[in-house]
């Protein structure tokens, strides 16, 4: 009689030794003839009995999915075993798991030659393809690892179908899962030379399709869908290949790419790439891509083709991720439109003064000036004759993206009338904040708080110019004057302005207003800039044409932008006056003539203007040191 049966069998009590049958290979089987009783006395009975029970049927501990219940269930609750006194062996479904990887164990897979049970196996799968993958084994347990589900599947069946040489019949246990890798200095130098066995140095190709598979791998677990082995092999490559242009990573049960973001870089070079045959599910994915230069690629085989009933909707897709794919899963792909092609060309400077027509330069810039210094002053009243009679004005705000409406710096007072039309849905409420004709739109202006704004870091845009309207936008910063606070928020504002030709002079015919916080950035960036004094726009060079399209006769010789009684400024300074002005701006700054003469000018000689524009530029240290050279003399 066998040993006492105590608890739940183990692996080395229950696997360790073929004990239970004879030398013949015919089992010994022996049961009780008397009923169990729950009386202590029979104990001893009932567990020989169990023990015997689970030897003569191959029992084993439940081990995943795939094994048998935990819960004995051929005992009735006398003890008495139910049914036929040869029962049948059961066996849950095997399901096909996430990543298509299983494990396999074999509890007496030691107890025999590898390569018998190897070729045992092969045989019964026939004629599906057999290739054990990690092969390990633990005292008198072999487990190795399969990555088809078919294969999974017709083992798991196989599970005591097997009948070896000593009768004993083979236990095949399969659990979905892979194990843990650590990438050792072996594995790694494994990796180089299977990599360098697929490498094709005349096409700068690289082919790892199904690299776990590969013969010098098959003693370890080296599958691409685990991210340190796909690093791994990127790190591999970037070491010795960085010149690879095309890269095949087909049947390799990838389903993630996000983790390859950073790490492009290293495939910098990489013009093919095939990932077909993978478990990637989300187009999504690709994302993490999107800086190689690729011309073709491959993802036929993937979950996410078949999201795409429209070809078209997919091809879209791959190429506003990659714009210079031309071959898409083997086929060729029409020419792209040439806007979804990434501009490789070298972006122009950003300007702070654009002007489709330098002869326009001389009149936005007397605009400017007038209508900020008396926007700026304490009677707005005077910008009345600056708008037209049937003018329009607008205004909206908004808080800067990403923060909060209740900050320091709240814009209430412009809250209040705000006409941004996705917040405004009412009709009536939508006309009632448009101020229509000067006189509304001047009462409006005169309810505003008072401001400075600084003219020096005004960036302009002049879009349109024609002998009947010009329309330009003008934004930068401005402050509010709050009762002599000296802590006063630094605001932005966007004001767009049509201005269209009356008498000698413009006016103000329609005026789009929009005011915000500004922001830290746009803060750094006045003081790190060297602004353009509004001044120097009628001089600028960062045109885009020089049509004459502002000779019109309704313009006259005189460019009046503000209408009567605004006096124009028309320069009547003779070359004497000029002399004496560009001498005692030299004293007072200890500029050169070069760069006193340039002041000057940009200021249209005004000798106060062109003092206080130098003052205040050469205390913010702004005047490069050349301006101090003295290179000539009057």
């Amino acid at each position: 009689m066998s040993k006492k049966f105590q608890g739940k069998p183990s692996w080395k009590n229950q696997y360790s030794e073929h004990d239970f049958r004879s030398s013949g290979g015919e089992r010994r089987v022996s049961f009780k003839t008397s009923k169990f009783k729950k009386n202590k006395g029979n104990a001893k009975d009932w567990s020989s009995s169990v023990r015997a029970h689970l030897y003569d049927e191959d029992i084993d501990i439940d081990m995943g999915a795939s094994g048998p219940s935990k819960t004995n269930n051929r005992y009735n609750k006398k003890g008495n075993r139910s049914g036929s006194p040869a029962p049948k062996h059961s066996k849950k479904k095997l399901w096909e798991g996430p990543t298509s990887w299983y494990r396999v164990t074999l509890p007496f897979g030691n107890k025999y030659d590898k390569q018998f049970i190897q070729q045992t196996l092969l045989d019964n799968l026939n004629p599906l393809t057999f290739w054990p993958i990690s092969w390990k084994t633990n005292g008198n347990i072999a487990t190795f690892y399969v990555d088809e589900f078919k294969v999974a599947e017709k083992l798991h069946s196989l599970d005591h179908a097997i009948q070896m040489p000593d009768g004993f019949k083979m236990i095949i246990k399969v659990n979905y899962g892979s194990p843990n890798v650590n990438i050792t200095t072996e594995l790694k130098e494994k990796m180089k030379l299977a990599m360098a066995s697929r490498y094709n140095a005349v096409n700068k190709a690289l082919d790892l399709t199904k690299f776990h598979a590969d013969p010098l791998l098959q003693d370890y677990f080296c599958a691409l869908f685990k991210p340190i082995i796909l690093l791994a092999v990127i790190d591999i490559i970037a070491e010795n290949i960085p010149d690879l242009e095309a890269l095949n990573l087909n049947d390799n049960k990838i389903q993630i790419l996000t983790f390859l973001q950073k790490f492009t870089s290293k495939l910098d070079k990489v013009k093919i790439l095939y990932l077909g045959q993978n478990k990637i599910r989300d187009i999504g994915m690709l994302d993490s891509l999107k800086g190689l230069p690729l011309v073709e690629l491959f993802l036929d085989g993937n979950p996410l083709c078949d999201k795409f009933k429209d070809k078209s909707i997919y091809i879209s897709e791959v190429r506003a991720r990659f714009p210079k794919v031309m071959k898409l899963d083997g086929l060729d792909l029409p020419p792209p439109i040439s806007f979804d092609l990434a501009d490789e060309s070298t972006l122009p400077t950003a300007l702070q003064t654009f002007l489709c027509d330098s002869n326009a330069g001389s009149i936005i810039r007397q605009f400017l000036e007038q209508y900020f210094t008396l926007f700026d002053s304490d009677d707005r009243q005077m910008l009345i004759q600056a708008y037209h009679e049937k003018a329009t004005f607008s205004m909206t705000m908004a808080y800067p993206y990403g923060t909060k409406d209740k900050s320091v710096n709240w814009l209430n007072w412009y809250n209040t009338d705000n006409r941004n039309l996705l917040r405004v849905s009412d009709p009536d409420r939508r006309f009632k904040l448009l101020n229509q004709g000067n006189v509304s739109i001047v009462s409006f202006l005169k309810e505003m708080p008072m401001t400075s704004h600084d003219l020096l870091n005004f960036q302009v845009d002049l879009t349109i110019c024609n002998p009947l309207m010009m329309s330009f936008k003008v934004a930068g910063p401005f402050k509010e004057l709050k009762g002599g606070h000296k802590n006063t928020p630094v605001r932005w504002f966007s004001r767009a302005f049509v201005i269209v030709p009356v008498g000698s002079g413009f006016c103000i015919s329609n005026e789009m207003l929009h005011v915000t916080n500004a922001t830290e950035e746009q803060i750094r960036a006045l003081k790190s800039s060297t602004p353009t004094p509004v001044a120097a726009i009628a001089n600028s060079s960062t045109v885009a044409a020089t049509p004459s399209t502002v000779s019109s006769p309704a313009v006259g010789a005189s460019p009046v932008v503000v209408a009567s009684p605004v006096t124009p400024v028309v320069n009547t300074i003779d070359d004497n006056t000029k002399q004496q002005m560009l001498q005692a701006l030299m004293v007072h700054s200890g500029m050169n003539v070069e760069w006193a003469t340039k002041c000057l000018q940009e200021t249209d000689w005004n000798f106060e203007k062109a003092t206080t524009i130098f003052n205040e530029i050469n205390s913010q240290g702004r005047i490069p040191a050349e301006a101090f050279v003295k290179t000539e003399n009057l």
